[in-house]
């Protein structure tokens, strides 16, 4: 890509070391800094310097809280996602699921609108309409995961996956570009056996494992047998990944195991089957495996084993029950957990096996939501402005096509 000319943001100050300012502010403020001037905006905007721009993981949002990774007192964005105030019945919207940088939530009682997608650093904010598919209500398991790539695409698509009988499932695909939902049906039995994993009861999404890490443009889905199936953004099984040899003996009694993406890598952390009516409390044998999936080889490899009393000290704590793995950090060694009985969410380093305490809840949290900003409008121009004309009332239709907030 040809460099484009400087920008001169700032008489007399080569891009480059306003780049390295702007890259230790907070995401909000980053955006608003592109008002500055046309040379501000230009220097955010270009493709070349965003990957220098504030990207990391910065934090949890949690309800309508925030757990703040960088310090500070201020929250980099908006926790109470004021800017969704013009959406019909914020009231009944919960988050769901996060990638990269964008926000999904579900609406629970409207009938035109079924989600809402929205981008917390631009406050920008788009409604899906309902699926229109009758009887998907009676189903057993049905979890909606959010697509969105702003390397490949402005656009952001959803996969919702819905248990049937046996081992079918109904996929529904929703792109922001078209507007519109498209459905198809898999057979995950049938993709195992095509790969010699079929192990006799019959394959589903695992309602226990909420989050299908996306990336490398596919979704890693946990199904109930511990395989992970590959989905890509149409909703097709491109291939089945077997589980760590170590979750073949897992039973009801353990939690379900966290999947996540970690610095282009897989990874899959779980507790390892024991024999559960004759343990000690307090042996440090119990302990979380983390594994890393060796691409070349769709092999696991253990890559490091913690005690859950380094964790959580004496007492005997099980997964599910008393803690959740919640994330692993998209660009180092690092583990978050949540403890359910105390509300409390803590790191674990897997170079310096530190444990730090980041931050109480004083409710439970749902589902926690972890956040690294991005700065691309995923709306269209022509989307924003229309949103943005100035007051006058808007159609329930229109409300479900697009949103869009900020300044």
């Amino acid at each position: 890509m040809e460099r484009p000319k400087k920008s001169g943001a700032v008489a007399g100050l080569p891009d480059d070391p306003l780049v390295e300012v702007l890259s230790r502010v907070p995401a909000k403020d980053l955006h608003r800094s592109k008002c500055v001037s046309k040379g501000w905006r230009d220097l955010i905007a270009d493709p070349l310097h965003r990957k220098k721009l504030p990207r990391t993981l910065q934090g949890f949002f949690h309800a309508w809280d925030f757990i703040n990774l960088l310090g500070g007192s201020r929250p980099p964005v908006d926790p109470s996602f004021a800017f969704l105030k013009k959406l019909p019945g914020i009231g009944n919207i919960c988050l769901r699921d996060s990638c990269n940088g964008l926000l999904l939530f579900r609406h629970a009682t409207s009938r035109t609108i079924s989600y809402v997608v929205c981008n917390p650093a631009t406050e920008q904010w788009a409604a899906v309409p309902s699926e229109h598919t009758p009887a998907d209500y009676h189903m057993r398991v049905r979890n909606t995961y959010l697509v969105f790539d702003p390397a490949v695409s402005s656009h952001f698509q959803l996969v919702t996956i819905c248990a049937e009988e046996g081992s079918l499932a109904t996929v529904h695909i929703y792109s922001s570009e078209t507007g519109v939902w498209k459905h198809s049906q898999t057979d995950w039995a049938e993709e195992e056996k095509q790969l010699g994993l079929w192990k006799g009861p019959n394959p589903q999404i695992n309602g226990r494992v909420r989050g299908a890490p996306f990336f490398n443009g596919l979704l890693y889905v946990m199904l109930n047998n511990y395989q992970i199936a590959k989905v890509d953004v149409e909703g097709k099984t491109r291939g089945i990944i077997p589980a760590p040899s170590s979750m073949n003996n897992l039973g009801a009694y353990y939690g379900p195991p966290f999947i996540g993406q970690s610095q282009g890598h897989l990874y899959c952390i779980h507790e390892p089957p024991s024999q559960v009516y004759t343990r000690d409390f307090n042996d440090d044998r119990d302990l979380l495996s983390i594994w890393v999936l060796d691409y070349d080889t769709q092999k696991w490899a253990l890559k490091h084993r913690v005690s859950r009393t380094h964790l959580f000290g004496s007492r005997f704590y099980t997964s599910d029950c008393d803690y959740n793995v919640v994330a692993i950090h998209p660009d180092s060694n690092m583990v978050f957990i949540f403890l359910n009985w105390k509300r409390q969410l803590i790191s674990y380093s897997l170079d310096s096996k530190e444990v730090r305490a980041l931050g109480t809840l004083e409710q439970d949290p749902g589902w926690f939501v972890p956040y690294v900003p991005c700065f691309l409008d995923f709306l269209s121009v022509v989307e924003h402005e229309e949103k943005l004309k100035g007051p006058g009332e808007q159609s329930a239709e229109d409300v479900a096509r697009v949103g869009g907030g900020g300044q």
